[in-house]
């Protein structure tokens, strides 16, 4: 399952990424993909890795520990974008 959590997390990130490195056009089917992957894949992605741990929480594997971080950050990305891009910069 953490496989799977870190997978969504790296499908997630690339699209985020080339989103705005190239941002589609208006209008075009996928531009805004990277927001509904977040919203949807994230919190998905965020349960996959925690149902992943151990008994032990000492002996957790990385890829529970980066798919966590991981996820856990896209949403922290998507609440300040949608804050204060929102309200500062105007975006």
């Amino acid at each position: 399952m953490a496989y799977l959590s870190l997978a969504l997390f790296i499908v997630t990130s690339v699209t985020l990424v080339y989103s705005f490195l190239f941002p589609f056009e208006a209008g075009h089917p996928l531009q805004g993909s990277w927001f509904f992957l977040i919203m949807i894949t994230s919190p998905i992605g965020l349960l996959l890795a925690l149902t992943g741990l151990p008994k032990e929480p000492k002996k957790a594997p990385m890829v529970v520990v980066w798919a966590s971080i991981g996820h856990g950050l896209l949403m922290l990305f998507l609440v300040l974008y949608m804050t204060l891009g929102y309200l500062i910069f105007g975006v």
